[in-house]
């Protein structure tokens, strides 16, 4: 799945995400895992076994997304 979201210019920078992943529970306190390049935003409720299984298919994704850039 790719989204969009919003980030405010003005401290504290407010994250404005889409109304459906809102309501899948992406609201309130949560983890974020950053690096120089990307953010992954983790749901408040899922564990680390899932957050890794999730990345591993963001992964496949990416790569199904190059190859079809390829052809």
């Amino acid at each position: 799945m790719k989204k969009k979201v919003k980030i405010g210019t003005y401290s504290p920078y407010p994250l404005y995400i889409p109304k459906d992943l809102a309501k899948e529970g992406f609201v309130g306190e949560t983890w974020l895992f950053a690096n120089a390049k990307t953010v992954t935003i983790v749901h408040p409720r899922a564990s680390l076994e899932e957050i890794e299984e999730s990345l591993e298919i963001v992964l496949q994704d990416i790569r199904l997304r190059k190859k079809s850039e390829m052809r």
